[in-house]
Order: C-alpha cells, then structure tokens, then sequence
C-alpha cells in the first residue's frame, strides 16, 4: 500500500512539473470558442461587398476572429439576407458550419445546395457561382491561415 501511494505521489509530482514546463514554455493550450460571439453578439461590421457582386439583398454583415494560429483561421460571419455573384475564383478551402439562417449555394453547372443551421459544408478553393443567405445568417468558418492571409492581402 505504501508503494503505491509514492508510485501515486510521484506521478502527481511528475504531472504537475510537466505542466509547470508547459505552461512555462508557451506550450499551446486548447481555445474555447466564445458563445456570445457564435450567437453573434459584439461582432464587428466590415465594408459591404462590391456592388457590382451583390444581385440582391443588403451588403451588411459583420464578423470576429475566434481564433488565429499557426496553421488555421476560424471566424464568425454573420449577414442580412443577400445574394452574391461569386464569377472570381473562391480563393481557399474554406470549411463552414452554419449557426443560424440558411446557405444556398449554386455552382458554375447551376447545381443548387441549401444548408441550414447545424449542417456543415466544405466550398473549395476554385467556387464560382452563386452565395445566397437567407434569413439571420451566420456561420463558423475555418480556414488554412496562408491562404487566407494571402486572399486578405490581394484584397
């Protein structure tokens, strides 16, 4: 019995050491993703759309970055319904988890996809078509952080 309690003793101090080094050296810990923020509360606005994308609906939409490491990007968006030409090449794989409203999505060959809140979906880098949102839109997004910085930079 006394073996076992230095046994459990000495694995707590051990555990406790690797997460003094851890958190010591800045190793990463894990991101709670702000649930005011995916029900779309204190979001920021950003500039509308070009008009000449926006077929119909308001350009007005609004969006936080959750979360910007090494490798990824997720971030909420949220619109008022509109509907988009997207005739420019999509410019990264972009993963999308609707929160609320719907996505219609249709591609070059016309094929029409709807989503709705709690569906996820991928649109791969090269989508052109149409981008509509219905409804109080939003989504959680995740993109791969080079891309994305290379698309805002174009901008």
């Amino acid at each position: 019995m006394k073996q076992n309690v230095i046994v459990l003793v000495a694995l707590l101090l051990f555990a406790a050491v690797a997460v003094a080094e851890g958190e010591k050296i800045g190793a990463p810990a894990p991101v709670r993703l702000d649930a005011d923020k995916l029900a779309g509360l204190g979001l920021e606005e950003f500039e509308p759309f070009p008009k000449e994308i926006v077929l119909s609906g308001r350009s007005k939409h609004s969006y936080h970055t959750i979360f910007s490491g090494e490798e990824v990007v997720v971030e909420v968006y949220e619109a008022e319904p509109a509907k988009l030409k997207i005739d420019e090449p999509w410019p990264y794989d972009e993963f999308i988890l609707v929160l609320s409203g719907k996505l219609v999505l249709t591609d070059a060959r016309g094929k029409v996809t709807q989503f709705v809140a709690g569906e996820s979906l991928v649109v791969p880098k090269g989508f052109v078509g149409i981008w509509e949102m219905q409804g109080n839109f939003r989504e959680l997004v995740v993109i791969e952080k080079t891309a994305y910085d290379s698309a805002e930079e174009s901008e």
